[in-house]
């Protein structure tokens, strides 16, 4: 896909194929909009994409080599060139151009010029009545000064950009081999201060002489690709180089299909609806921050509120049952689970302090860290509960093929549990994602926040059922799965419409 990216566009603007890497790298693939861009203003787009210099940088004159004064060889400066040569007088051959000049010949006058050797003035070579002409076999004696290494080596072994930043080959190479053990690849940049065009990738490739690291920098310049392509993403599972394609780019769910690993298309993290992109990145942001504070605050058991006995939670259900006095209670809110029913608004609603404006900055501060803890205690209570309820479907199973061997039923008269324990972890998921939703929204949050609670109640009774399976009837489970399911699609398509 890459490829035919690159060749269509070198076919159309008649261009290299590494000059049209970095327009398309530069553009994100819009093939339309580099076509658009070259063609209205070439120079423009170049400068943007940072392959030309946005203005001519000319480099300071190459050091001259000194050479002894003798009488056979001599130093002729070309006045309209930017460097000096060494020309040997006699036996000069009159065939060989110089590279890298304005012109192959350089022209000296015969009324200003002469070339003065042991003493002697000598009339200029090649004169005639007007004017002199020399050409002179120099390009094995001219010279350049690397400003890196500070050596003085033959111009051969030096290579510039565009920028016409000049360095020798050891220098460049040794700067790509710094760059690419940094993973740095298509934004590898010239060597002198502030300037920023980029090295193409033909001059890398040439210099690199360790296959190793020709083979690294290829592994990072398709990487970089790869990322900067709208719809292509590298699956973020572990040990995972699957990449996935997708023509619709939106925060929808992706699947891959070699480690199953599910996650948002648009920003590569786990799905996370009814929460958008840049508000899960914001929520995950402050919890890196702020969860060791919320571990401290919080504590991982609570006392039961009838007898006051320490209770640890062992399962991912929130409706909790004292082992001391059998006390059915919250394990959010700590209220009497007989009456939780109607209450269960109330037990995921955090309520706002109404004077809090009048307040101090302290106390301020104080109420804005409670409501973080009020979301994160419940966001971080359903991730554990996701993989609590596991740890229970693996004891499910091993349960069930227990039965299945002793005769009791076939695998297919026990599926309907693994399907409500694949919905339970599927309403969960959803439900653990709300409470970012929540602390970030501003409007329509009452009705979310119903919708919320009513998603939650129903989700808590299926994990009540759940864990309880082998004993609950078949068609009560189904109806508390159907439920279930119900209130999560409906808060999904009131507020996160571009999926159920």
């Amino acid at each position: 896909m890459l490829n035919e990216s690159v060749e269509k566009l070198s076919t159309q603007l008649q261009i290299t194929p590494s000059l049209a890497k970095v327009l398309l790298h530069e553009t994100r693939w819009n093939t339309a909009e580099v076509i658009e861009r070259y063609r209205n203003n070439a120079s423009n787009l170049l400068v943007s994409a940072r392959i030309k210099a946005a203005a001519p940088s000319v480099p300071p004159p190459p050091a001259q080599l000194p050479v002894p004064s003798t009488s056979s060889a001599v130093v002729v400066t070309n006045p309209g060139a930017t460097c000096s040569f060494i020309a040997s007088v006699p036996g000069c051959s009159a065939s060989s151009a110089i590279p890298g000049t304005s012109s192959n010949t350089s022209s000296i006058s015969s009324s200003s010029s002469s070339i003065s050797g042991s003493g002697k003035t000598h009339q200029p070579i090649g004169s005639t009545s007007t004017t002199t002409t020399v050409t002179v076999a120099a390009c094995c004696y001219r010279t350049q000064l690397c400003p890196v290494c500070v050596t003085v080596q033959s111009t051969d072994k030096f290579h510039a950009l565009s920028c016409q930043h000049s360095f020798c080959r050891d220098c460049w190479a040794m700067h790509f081999e710094i760059q690419i053990g940094q993973g740095i690849s298509t934004q590898i940049e010239c060597m002198e201060q502030r300037c920023d065009v980029r090295v193409p990738e033909d001059l890398v490739l040439t210099l690199l002489n360790r296959p190793m690291l020709r083979d690294k920098y290829q592994q990072f310049t398709f990487a970089d690709y790869v990322k900067s392509h709208p719809e292509l993403r590298f699956c973020p599972g572990p040990n995972c180089q699957t990449i996935i394609r997708s023509q619709d780019i939106s925060p929808k769910k992706a699947v891959c299909r070699m480690c199953k690993t599910a996650f948002c298309f648009r920003c590569g993290t786990d799905y996370h609806a009814p929460t958008d992109c840049q508000i899960i990145r914001k929520w995950l942001t402050k919890c890196a921050d702020d969860s060791e504070t919320a571990n401290y605050i919080s504590a991982h058991t609570k006392d039961c509120p009838k007898c006051h006995i320490c209770i640890e939670k062992n399962g991912g259900c929130n409706h909790m049952q004292c082992f001391n006095c059998k006390h059915d209670f919250c394990w959010m809110c700590l209220g009497d689970w007989k009456a939780h029913g109607s209450e269960y608004y109330e037990c995921s609603r955090y309520k706002e302090n109404p004077n809090i404006a009048h307040e101090s900055v302290h106390a301020q501060a104080r109420e804005a860290l409670k409501k973080y803890l009020h979301y994160y205690e419940r966001w971080e209570n359903h991730s554990k509960s996701l993989q609590l309820e596991q740890q229970t479907l693996d004891r499910m199973r091993t349960r069930i093929n227990e039965k299945v061997m002793k005769g009791l039923g076939t695998w297919i008269d026990w599926q309907h549990l693994f399907d409500a324990a694949t919905l339970l972890a599927k309403c969960r998921y959803t439900l653990q994602y709300t409470y970012p939703y929540a602390y970030y929204m501003e409007s329509r949050k009452e009705l979310f926040e119903y919708q919320q609670a009513q998603l939650e109640a129903e989700i808590e009774n299926l994990s009540w059922k759940v864990e309880r399976a082998e004993t609950t009837d078949r068609g009560e489970l189904e109806n508390q799965m159907d439920i279930a399911e119900k209130r999560r699609t409906t808060l999904l398509k009131d507020f996160f419409p571009t999926e159920a």
